[in-house]
């Protein structure tokens, strides 16, 4: 069966709502997929909002050049065995304050809700010498071409994906800024949820997006 194409399902969700254009606020491979809507699908998107995405074939300044991340390395073992021990480093790579977020309870319900999909885990595992989980990447050399109003956020302590990341969507976007949040992972949105909150909304309210 084909992978499922994001940018497609982002689009047909649209659709189905009778929705013609939206703000889009992405993490992570989410922030890849918003990323590549506001390229493929310029009409659709009316604001581009990411946290900490993975920028594919970019120069690398400061991240290992090795391969992929610490964080990487962590979320690839946990989807090949999902036990509660290796949801917990996952989730304590993920933060920076482990003791206030890598909760017991939290590494318990995504061990128990991984494990209950395990189709999920193994589509996962046999597509990773083919890219999983993103079929396919943002084409760097499109991203000049993005017009909406973009908000870039980024935990500088992110170890799963590097702020360079964003720093290289910040050379390449034109209508960008960028926030880059001290004691902060890769989770900008629960680690720094009020000030997260109050970004976004005040960004989309003050930059008025072309119709």
């Amino acid at each position: 069966m084909d992978r499922l194409d994001h940018v497609d399902a982002a689009i047909q969700f649209l659709d189905a709502l009778g929705i013609e254009r939206a703000a889009f606020v992405g993490n992570s491979m989410g922030g890849q997929t918003s990323l590549r809507l506001a390229t493929e699908h310029p009409g659709r998107i009316s604001h581009l909002v990411t946290m900490g995405p993975p920028v594919g074939r970019m120069p690398s300044l400061f991240g290992a050049g090795d391969g992929p991340s610490e964080g990487l390395k962590v979320l690839i073992e946990a989807y090949r065995d999902a036990s509660r021990e290796n949801m917990r480093r996952l989730v304590e790579i993920m933060c920076y304050d482990k003791a206030r977020f890598a909760t017991p309870e939290l590494c318990d319900a995504r061990s128990q809700a991984a494990l209950a999909r395990p189709e999920h885990l193994a589509n996962h595992v046999a597509g990773l010498p083919q890219g999983a989980p993103l079929p396919r990447w943002v084409d760097p050399a499109l991203l000049p071409g993005i017009t909406v109003p973009t908000l870039l956020i980024h935990g500088r302590d992110d170890r799963v994906v590097s702020f360079e990341s964003s720093l290289f969507l910040l050379a390449n976007i034109p209508d960008s800024r960028l926030v880059l949040l001290n004691r902060c992972g890769h989770w900008a949105m629960i680690e720094h949820a009020e000030e997260f909150n109050r970004l976004v909304i005040d960004f989309v309210r003050g930059n008025p997006s072309d119709d």
